[in-house]
């Protein structure tokens, strides 16, 4: 295990908040977290935003090589029918981990986890649902992604989710992904406290919910005592009431005091900054009043995320699975960005600029991406299933949304295995995991001449050969049906829900 030590001093911690993300503003529904016994428990949606072009066809809907057909069958992408798996009882065919299973790729990215162990452990709640996107363009595909493409008049699902579940958490929603997954809904009457809260660095986050621990070691005699504290803050509040904008009417300034007043001092008593530290090592908390948040231990996270320090889309879902854990927030984004991460070994762990890297070597970002993605649901749904509620566990009312901008080209050079780039294509596909919907079930499917997806019907679940008007806001719609999302253009999925 490694750890970054040397980038995560004791005061570096507990400096640059800004980095970490200031808190949005969430002025509605301030009830504590826990008295929520007799509501009924709230849904989680868990989004990965798959940067740069997560290829359906190159994961968990592939084309075999045997059944490839067509003037051009040597030149569609299809793999070879040794490294396609299909598990008894799965409807699910996977191309595997092909550094696994022997298959030539560059030694420079790899990912060690199986593809197929996804199926085999939580197939039986996975759903493929294919599509046809309507953007090539990184930004705008990614935000359609996250809004269907406008069927909910602009609002993202991530805020569709917070408002239909999330009234009365500390954070109803939070995104720590990048790009247009990044960017709020469009539509205006979207309430200040549904909109995600932006964190940046989720190593420390933590540190940002709380305005004065952790500066000071413990019996500092720069520590100013809390009395102190609570004098000053209450001689601030005095002098904005005096301030000649106290009489002027903003929005601005009534949300950034909602957030000082109201959301501040409710973090701090709730104490987030310690159900939320993933530092662990490299730091004594101990020595500053605090301590490691403490499902680290009890779920043991460093043994499911080892590179936890290090590696950002380890630190990102570790840190989703805590805001779900203590109830704090009932919708979540974060994924792989067009940065990748360097481990203290020399590991490249994801393919530089995400899947986009596609643009080089198509085959071996594919299969390192889906392998790294594939991991991390798989560690997301265990930590969630071991988690106990009072009605089951979390995984019960869980719902984790691949999304991704769009697929890639279906042709290669004639014969190519590996080496050959692909550009953009609006033929795709998006995978599923939730107990809530028809699991062991791929709707849609691929031509054989052509590796473009088909559609499928939303009632009857039936493909529709040659053709695929699943759009956007079919996914949308998915995901609000299975979350009982409520809105005007909703597109029931009964062949998808159950």
């Amino acid at each position: 295990m490694t750890d970054r030590s040397t980038a995560l001093r004791r005061r570096a911690l507990f400096r640059g908040l800004a980095a970490a993300g200031t808190v949005a503003a969430f002025g509605s529904a301030l009830a504590p977290r826990r008295a929520r016994a007799a509501t009924p428990a709230p849904r989680l949606l868990f989004v990965i935003g798959a940067s740069g072009g997560a290829s359906i066809i190159d994961s968990f809907l592939p084309l075999l090589a045997s059944r490839a057909t067509g003037s051009r069958v040597n030149e569609l992408i299809a793999y070879p029918d040794a490294v396609v798996q299909q598990l008894p009882g799965s409807s699910f065919q996977v191309v595997r981990n092909l550094a696994n299973a022997g298959f030539s790729t560059s030694p420079l990215f790899q990912s060690s986890f199986e593809h197929v162990d996804l199926v085999r452990a939580h197939g039986s709640d996975m759903l493929v649902a294919t599509v046809e996107n309507t953007s090539v363009n990184h930004v705008v595909a990614q935000g359609r992604a996250l809004t269907g493409a406008g069927i909910d008049g602009g609002r993202t699902i991530l805020e569709a989710a917070a408002m239909t579940h999330g009234a009365g958490l500390v954070l109803p929603a939070v995104n720590l992904a990048s790009g247009g997954y990044l960017d709020p809904g469009t539509r205006a009457d979207t309430p200040d406290w549904a909109r995600a809260e932006i964190v940046n660095d989720p190593l420390r986050f933590a540190a940002s919910t709380d305005g004065s621990r952790g500066l000071f070691p413990v019996g500092d005699p720069r520590m100013p005592r809390s009395a102190l504290l609570s004098r000053a803050r209450a001689g601030r509040e005095r002098l904005e009431d005096l301030s000649p904008l106290a009489a002027v009417s903003s929005p601005m300034r009534t949300r950034y005091l909602s957030l000082r007043r109201d959301l501040q001092p409710r973090m701090e008593s709730e104490q987030l900054i310690e159900s939320l530290m993933l530092v662990s090592s490299g730091v004594d908390l101990a020595s500053y009043g605090l301590r490691p948040a403490p499902a680290i231990e009890a779920m043991g996270l460093l043994d499911r995320f080892p590179n936890l320090f290090e590696d950002r889309f380890q630190a990102q879902t570790a840190l989703a699975y805590l805001l779900a854990r203590e109830g704090l927030s009932a919708a979540i984004g974060w994924g792989p960005g067009f940065a990748p991460s360097f481990l203290s070994d020399g590991t490249i762990t994801d393919t530089p600029i995400a899947f986009d890297f596609s643009h080089n070597d198509h085959v071996t970002t594919q299969n390192v991406m889906w392998s790294r993605v594939a991991a991390m649901i798989d560690a997301l749904v265990r930590l969630l299933k071991e988690t106990p509620t009072d009605d089951g566990t979390l995984w019960d009312r869980s719902l984790i949304y691949v999304a991704t901008d769009f697929g890639r080209e279906r042709y290669r050079p004639a014969g190519a295995t590996s080496g050959f780039g692909t550009g953009h294509h609006l033929s795709n596909g998006n995978v599923f995991l939730s107990p809530l919907l028809r699991g062991n079930r791929t709707l849609g499917g691929v031509a054989t001449d052509t590796a473009i997806t088909e559609g499928w019907d939303p009632v009857t679940g039936a493909t529709t050969p040659g053709r695929n008007d699943v759009r956007e806001g079919h996914l949308y719609s998915l995901v609000a049906h299975a979350l009982g999302i409520e809105f005007a253009n909703r597109i029931d999925v009964p062949a998808a829900v159950r």
